[in-house]
């Protein structure tokens, strides 16, 4: 794992923690999808464009090498 993308962990790791119901409630059906297909949740979070409506949005270092 690169250093920005710790940093991107780190950062929603601590939008998680202080989300609202509305927003944790987005995030675990997010989370439940993910696992059904064995996807990378922080990677789904930055890629979906629905993130843009959740108020903490974090956006993707451009920088990440997709593999």
């Amino acid at each position: 794992m690169t250093p920005e993308e710790r940093k991107y962990a780190k950062q929603v790791d601590e939008q998680i923690l202080h989300a609202s119901g509305d927003e944790l409630q987005y995030l675990q059906e997010l989370d439940i999808q993910t696992q059904l297909k064995a996807d990378n949740f922080y990677e789904a979070l930055a890629q979906n464009p629905k993130t843009k409506e959740v108020p903490f949005g974090i956006q993707k270092s451009s920088g990440k090498n997709q593999s």
